[in-house]
């Protein structure tokens, strides 16, 4: 059972022998209120696409996400969503 724990556990970061300093995938603790997978979560309802990426984001001295959607099968927009869970797009 360790050894299955230490497996999982060893996907959340990137390991520090790929030449990259090992780092986690998102942020553990929230922006704000609103996590990543809230943010992502938001727009995709917002939007009806599909969420093809979510990064955390600074913008203007502020800390948000930057959430990448397929919308309709076949556009790519992307939106902000900032700590208070307002999306806007780009």
């Amino acid at each position: 059972m360790s050894l299955l724990l230490l497996l999982t556990g060893a996907a959340l970061v990137t390991p520090a022998w790929a030449g990259q300093q090992a780092q986690p995938q998102h942020y553990a603790a929230p922006v704000g209120g609103i996590s990543l997978e809230q943010a992502a979560d938001k727009v995709r309802r917002q939007t009806g696409g599909r969420v093809l990426s979510a990064s955390p984001e600074e913008k203007g001295g502020r800390r948000g996400y930057n959430v990448r959607v397929l919308v309709d099968g076949k556009r790519v927009k992307q939106y902000y969503v900032d700590a208070d869970g307002r999306v806007s797009s780009r």
